[in-house]
Formats: structure tokens, sequence, C-alpha cells
């Protein structure tokens, strides 16, 4: 997500309007969010047909909702459906692992909507079958890679499995109506695909001029359709997106902003799920709960390196002078909060898997990590 300034290149002129055709759909999935009720497949099937119809790597903008631009954009990734659940989908495996750009963290709200998940997951459920869960979460994403600006934000949600003859469907739907809490200063230190990010509790945007912002995501919709080709084995994953954000209750987000989020999250997504080192499911899961239960002082201990390196690599010079101190003096690493701290080490242990070389020594390739092609 991009607020409050132009980015230079795309247009929203550059990009086709999506056909028509659809806002039906559009309104059936979204009245079936934060609300009790069946839903029925066949209504959903002209949005399936759609996206599975589409050819890859298609963006389209989007027809304003609830006073959002939006845009849509279709990709192909490789991969079983059980396993794109297994590791996307998991409560067990944190999110960011599969969009480490997009999310800093995201938990459900709702402990139900995440045993169900874990029924499924653990085969307790067929996967194949028809389910429906509902709920709620929270989440911090990233911080932007034109204002520097991070927020989090609640929202309901919609998981619908359904059946089908050529693999199973997952349609999922998630709205945001309350405001995010204030935006606040944050760093994307060096290249974006190397997932390092630094964040502040200062309010305001880092982009030059607009320290001053009281900033916020006001409301977000979005819907995503992954839709199995168990033939080829491919999943076609197609995500439309409503925002609004900016400031004073101005909408500062164009359709090429939300574009090229959405296409930001496809590169890692699509790169992660079909790297041949991709560690097994039950790997990334055991990890993460060992980090989980280490001691605090421990913690920060094993990501003192990390920041080390960001200050060696001097790529931390393309951030504030703000964060260069913080991290120099080591007050940086004195403030972390431990779920950063995990998430950090987390991260570190899937680069250096995902590198053929099997290089990974937390702080030291992080710097240096060019094995995930970029995007936006």
């Amino acid at each position: 997500m991009i607020i409050g300034c132009s980015s230079v290149g795309a247009s929203d002129t550059d990009i086709e309007p999506l056909p028509g055709g659809l806002s039906g759909e559009f309104e059936y999935i979204f009245s079936l969010v934060g609300k009790d009720g069946q839903v029925d497949p066949e209504q959903l099937s002209g949005i399936v047909d759609f996206v599975r119809s589409l050819p890859a790597d298609k963006g389209y903008s989007l027809a304003k909702r609830r006073g959002g631009v939006g845009a849509f954009y279709a990709f192909d990734v490789t991969s079983d459906f059980s396993d794109f659940i297994g590791y996307s989908f998991n409560p067990d495996i944190p999110p960011y692992v599969t969009s480490p750009s997009s999310l800093q963290h995201q938990s459900w709200l709702t402990p139900e909507t995440a045993q169900e998940l874990r029924k499924m997951i653990s085969g307790d459920s067929e996967v194949g079958s028809m389910h429906v869960l509902r709920g709620q979460d929270n989440s911090t994403i990233t911080p932007d890679i034109n204002t520097g600006a991070y927020y989090t934000y609640s929202q309901e949600r919609l998981l619908a499995f359904l059946p089908d003859p050529a693999g199973p469907i997952l349609v999922t739907a998630s709205v945001q109506d309350d405001k995010s809490d204030i935006g606040r200063k944050g760093c994307v230190v060096g290249d974006d695909t190397n997932w390092n990010y630094l964040y502040t509790d200062t309010t305001g945007l880092t982009k030059e001029g607009f320290g001053w912002v009281n900033s916020f995501m006001y409301k977000a919709s979005a819907i995503c359709i992954y839709i199995t080709d168990a033939e080829s084995g491919t999943i076609r994953v197609g995500t439309f997106k409503w925002l609004n954000a900016g400031w004073s209750r101005i909408n500062m987000v164009k359709s090429h902003h939300i574009l090229k989020g959405i296409k930001r999250f496809a590169q890692d997504f699509k790169n992660i799920l079909e790297s041949p080192n991709l560690p097994e499911i039950d790997e990334i899961a055991e990890r993460y709960r060992e980090l989980q239960t280490t001691q605090e002082q421990e913690l920060r201990q094993l990501v003192a390196p990390y920041l080390d390196a960001l200050m060696q690599s001097q790529q931390i010079e393309e951030c504030s002078d703000t964060f260069v101190s913080l991290v120099s003096s080591g007050k940086y690493l004195a403030e972390m909060d431990s779920q950063e701290i995990v998430r950090i080490l987390l991260l570190e242990y899937l680069k250096g898997n995902l590198d053929s070389t099997g290089a990974g020594n937390v702080g030291y390739r992080t710097v240096h990590h060019d094995s995930v092609p970029v995007d936006s």
C-alpha cells in the first residue's frame, strides 16, 4: 500500500478497467462477512469462472467501493492445495512466512476460527469438502515503500472452502470498517525483497516533508479467490482489493498503488511456495514454537548480530538519522518486543533455507539476500 504521494511511472490511466458484470458477486460475498448464513456456491460461480479464465499476471483497476479505489491481479503458483493451506492459513505458522513483505504480524482474535483451521490442516476435516469459517483478526502491515508508514487494524474475515471437479477452491473476504491505528514511522532497509524493516512508535510519515502527517487506513476490503487445477499442479490466485487511506479523511490512494502492493505480495508468495528448499510445514511450526518459548534475554542476544549487520551494510543509511541513531546506540535492541524479535529470527531461518547455498547465519546473510526475485 502506498499512501499520500504519487509514484513515478505507472498511473491509473495505464491500467485497464475490470470488465463489467461482477458487482453482484462482490456484494454477495461481502454480505456474508461478519454474519451467519450459508454460502451458495452457485452465486460464486461467475467470479470463480472469471478468475479461472484469465491469463496469468493480469491486472485491472476496479470501480470505487465504499469510498475506496480498487485493483485486481491474478497469478499462478505451483503448489498442492493442502500444502498451500498448511503454509498460508496454519495458525501454528505466522502468516508473514508466506507474506514477509506485506505483513509484520497477523493473528486471529477468534480462537474458534483458528481451531477449525487446525482441524482442516491436521486432516480431521476434509479439505476438499464444503467448509465456511468466519472470524476477526488483527493485522500490522510492513512499512510502505513510498511513505515509510505502517498501520495496525482489525477486520472481519470469511473463508469459504468449496469442492470442485478440478480441485478445491478457497474464497476469502475481509472487511475493515473502523479506521486503523494512526500511521507510525517505519523504514524499509535496503531492497524490499530482503524483508528487512524497522519500526518506531512515532506517528507520521518518514517521507521528507510529510513527517507531520496523521494518516490512517480508513476502510479496506478484499476478496481473494484460490482455484486449484489438480491436473497441472497449480493454484490460480485472484485478488480484488479496495482501499481508502490518507489523512483529513481524504483518500490519497490510487489504483496503481494497490496493484503495486498486490504484486509485492504475489512475488514473495509465489517464490516461497515454489522454492524446492522450503522447509516442511512441521519444521517451520516447530521452529516458531521454539522461538516463542525462548527467554527474552536470549532472544535479544540472538537478534543483536542481525542489527549489527544492518549497520555494517550501510543500507540503514537510506533510513532517517532517527533510525540510525536508535540502532547504533543499542536503544532499538533494548526496546524491541519479543514478537518482533521472533519475526526477524524466523524469517532469517527461512532465508537461510531458501538460499540454495544453505548460507543463513542470523544477521549476516540478511543484508546480502537476493534469492527472491523482486517486484512490489
